[in-house]
């Protein structure tokens, strides 16, 4: 069941979530290269941002390659990225997608797509087609640092 409901009691389980001291602790070791951890998890999504669509390829479309703005630090980056998110939607017309953490009220406040919460069905089904990619990789040699 990809519920929305499914979706948050598997992302708040202890599998994803550190509970004790020694598991926070190695959990923070892991996070020193966060910007090269995000690329490996986007080529394991699929998005390889350092492999943009050649004219000649059959995946070349007239789009761009996606802007990502990788905020981190550890004050602000909420602030920073809704200012940017707006900016970026209100003046220059594009369509939109940001991730923050934590979430205040509701987990769906962590994603929003131009400007507003993912809904909770797109939340269940994105969660668990996330997961699947990532899980196939659990074992792989290109595992972050």
């Amino acid at each position: 069941d990809e519920s929305y409901e499914n979706a948050v009691s598997a992302l708040l389980s202890p599998l994803h979530q550190s509970t004790t001291p020694s598991a926070i602790r190695a959990a923070a070791a892991r996070r020193k290269a966060t910007l090269q951890d995000m690329h490996v998890y986007l080529r394991r999504l699929g998005l390889d941002l350092n492999d943009a669509p050649s004219p000649s390829s059959s995946s070349f479309s007239s789009q761009p390659p996606p802007l990502i703005l990788h905020v981190t630090g550890t004050k602000g980056k909420g602030s920073t990225l809704s200012l940017c998110e707006s900016l970026l939607r209100r003046h220059h017309n594009l369509h939109t997608g940001m991730f923050t953490s934590p979430h205040l009220v509701d987990i769906r406040e962590r994603i929003r797509i131009d400007g507003r919460p993912i809904s909770k069905e797109n939340f269940g089904k994105i969660y668990w087609r996330v997961r699947r990619s990532l899980e196939r990789y659990e074992q792989d040699d290109d595992h972050c640092h």
